[in-house]
């Protein structure tokens, strides 16, 4: 089994040596397959994010699926490390958040029981769902007030996917049902 640490400084330096012509070709694919997620599972609202330090760029699946009747929801990051969503409106409506992150910023808070499906960036993720962030563990706090039915799909790179139980996690770890990459989706879900 590796460990957070190892894995999180690994991932994170094959991430960052990405070029950009990778990470946009990636991104393309990855936004396609999440698009039709999506119109597969009739989602109504959901959660994206703003790509950070070489992330999949979801940002390429907002404009497929905004004209959709989709609410799009991104995460603003405050202080203590809590999230909570906005409704996206549009790209000139960003401000940076507390960790300088583009986010939505208006008068209501998006009800996290309202969201359908969450799409969440990871340093790497395993074939049974388990997930290794930054190590603030704000998704695992904002995704235990989710509906018991919402599905969490991590966002990712292919060389970001561990085997099954192959990376280590903590008690509060939230697992993913499924996860996206450029060579398709994997599901999660039977070992949840």
């Amino acid at each position: 089994m590796y460990s957070k640490i190892t894995v999180r400084k690994d991932m994170l330096s094959k991430r960052l040596n990405l070029k950009n012509d990778e990470i946009i070709y990636c991104s393309n694919i990855v936004s396609n397959y999440i698009q039709s997620f999506i119109k597969q599972m009739a989602f109504k609202s959901v959660a994206f994010y703003m790509s950070i330090k070489n992330e999949v760029k979801i940002e390429f699946a907002d404009d497929k699926v905004k004209y959709e009747n989709i609410k799009i929801n991104l995460p603003y990051c405050k202080k203590n490390s809590d999230i909570c969503f906005y409704k996206f409106k549009d790209a000139e409506t960003l401000i940076k958040d507390n960790y300088g992150i583009l986010s939505p910023k208006c008068d209501q808070e998006t009800d996290v029981g309202s969201i359908d499906a969450f799409f969440i960036p990871g340093l790497a993720f395993d074939r049974a769902g388990n997930r290794i962030g930054y190590g603030k563990g704000c998704y695992d706090k904002v995704l235990t007030e989710s509906k018991k039915n919402s599905i969490f799909a991590g966002v990712c790179y292919n060389f970001q996917i561990y085997n099954k139980n192959e990376i280590e996690t903590a008690q509060n770890d939230i697992k993913m049902h499924y996860l996206i990459c450029e060579k398709g989706v994997v599901n999660c879900s039977e070992d949840i």
